[in-house]
């Protein structure tokens, strides 16, 4: 007996509301932490990191495995999530660890080239996050869109600098991170139609 199918439509709820459940679990163990800040802005930081850069395996992934291609249509909305934790990372930069203090941040920026990479992510996922959506595409036209959206293979790479910059203790994950974008960048430069 086969089970049944669940619609896409469903699984894009779910998955939303599997996201966002854990963004409430890793806020509530920020608070339960030791230093909140830290915890949030590293915890933000880290998964936005780990959607953007599962976004892109969807599809090298859904060439070699038809499970992947039937859910590749999520691709969009883990991106979106991604930027999600991307903004809140930057709002606790921002708002909990410099208490909106533009000139000590403006300094800060200027003295760590990782802050700078992280910020440059930020402006270039900001477009794609804007235009991630059925309404855009049709705006733009596909082309133009498509375009618009080969910014994700700069942006990507400058989230995943950024957080290899961050880290001070903890190496293993961001060069595994690393290795990862560089065989989706080789396979996407492979196919590039």
């Amino acid at each position: 007996m086969e089970l049944p199918q669940v619609p896409i439509a469903t699984r894009k709820h779910l998955l939303n509301i599997g996201l966002f459940l854990a963004l409430m679990w890793g806020v509530y163990e920020a608070i339960m932490g030791p230093d909140l800040v830290s915890d949030l802005r590293d915890f933000t930081g880290r998964y936005g990191a780990y959607l953007l850069l599962i976004s892109l395996l969807f599809t090298p992934l859904s060439q070699r495995w038809k499970w992947v291609k039937r859910h590749v249509s999520m691709r969009r909305n883990i991106g979106v999530w991604g930027f999600i934790y991307a903004t809140l990372h930057l709002l606790i930069w921002i708002t909990l660890e410099f208490y909106y203090d533009w000139q000590l941040m403006l300094d800060e920026i200027a003295g760590n080239l990782f802050i700078l990479l992280g910020i440059l992510a930020f402006v270039l996922l900001l477009p794609l996050a804007l235009t991630s959506n059925h309404r855009a595409v049709k705006y733009l036209g596909y082309r133009k869109w498509q375009m618009l959206h080969v910014l994700t293979y700069v942006a990507v790479p400058a989230v995943m600098a950024h957080h290899f910059m961050a880290q001070k203790t903890a190496m293993l994950e961001p060069i595994l991170m690393g290795l990862v974008l560089m065989l989706v960048l080789i396979w996407r430069y492979r196919h590039a139609r």
